[in-house]
């Protein structure tokens, strides 16, 4: 994968000069995408300019075509009023708006699978058949208790969380999902004032890691997979199973890079599973064959 050209970038009102190669990529082909359905082009605050990845604020959250079902349209509607007073930290505007935002693609990989958990288990069967044997529940923004000490004292939250039956046992997953994400969202002076010394006392005692890790993984680009992965430990003690998931396409290499090196200071006895967004949607594709499925193939694979 190359960048693309940056005159070709900004005659389609796509170009972002901070993009990575994978982001410059992605934004063309959700720019493709809103083309192809005749989708009119929208301002993102605080830009004061139209982007090709945009939709209009007005018509995307009347229509709510940022996302590829009538079904998935109320499920958003409904956790969106949900946040209201669980305090899930959902932006409307990134979530109607911006068609590059990993929080809509969530909704549109795991929307219809909460809708319909017998789908859902045949997907998550086939890709954790060691770990899986039915999906009982699937949340969004999820977090136990979000500022109470017991749950990290902060607002870190997974942005899919799964619940699942093992040999009659209870498991779950926590999915952090990345799409365009460089994992340098978070600067170190924000990484640094988010941190808390429960994170230390957690990553020391739960035998997971390397000694002596804090003082790097407290940094960018670890930190926020840092604070998901250690609310997963945490969470574990109240499940018989529990997996931190990390989903991510393959060609983002600043994701790839990232979880490597986050991988480095781990233990070789630890809860983190790797999961690339090509393997979960071409899985899909063979399980079934709505129009969703391959809606969602063609606007985040390109194929």
């Amino acid at each position: 994968m190359k960048k693309p050209e940056i005159e070709e970038l900004k005659k389609q009102d796509i170009y972002v000069q901070s993009d990575t190669i994978f982001s410059a990529n992605a934004r063309v082909l959700q720019n493709k995408w809103r083309i192809k359905h005749n989708y009119k082009m929208g301002k993102y605050p605080p830009m004061k300019k139209n982007y090709g990845n945009v939709l209009d604020n007005s018509f995307a959250k009347k229509t709510k075509n940022n996302f590829l079902t009538d079904e998935i349209k109320i499920l958003v509607e409904q956790e969106i009023e949900k946040s209201k007073s669980s305090g899930a930290l959902i932006d409307q505007n990134r979530m109607y708006c911006n068609l590059l935002s990993s929080q809509p693609l969530c909704f549109n990989i795991f929307g219809e699978l909460k809708l319909n958990l017998n789908l859902a288990t045949l997907l998550f069967k086939k890709i954790f058949p060691n770990i899986v044997d039915k999906i009982i529940n699937i949340e969004f923004e999820y977090s136990p208790g979000r500022k109470k000490d017991k749950y990290l004292n902060d607002g870190t939250a997974f942005d899919v969380f799964v619940e699942y039956l093992k040999d009659n046992k209870k498991g779950f997953l926590g999915i952090e999902v990345k799409y365009a994400e460089s994992l340098r969202e978070e600067t170190l002076r924000k990484a640094d004032k988010n941190y808390k010394n429960i994170y230390k006392e957690i990553t020391e005692n739960c035998n997971m890691f390397e000694d002596n890790s804090v003082d790097n993984l407290r940094k960018p680009p670890f930190a926020q997979i840092w604070r998901d992965h250690l609310l997963s430990i945490v969470l574990k003690n109240e499940y018989t199973m529990g997996y931190f998931v990390f989903l991510y396409p393959s060609e983002n290499t600043e994701c790839k890079n990232g979880i490597y090196e986050y991988k480095k200071y781990l233990k070789k006895d630890h809860n983190l599973i790797e999961l690339y967004l090509e393997d979960i949607i071409n899985e899909l594709k063979l399980i079934i064959h709505d129009d969703w499925v391959k809606e969602l193939s063609l606007r985040y694979l390109g194929k």
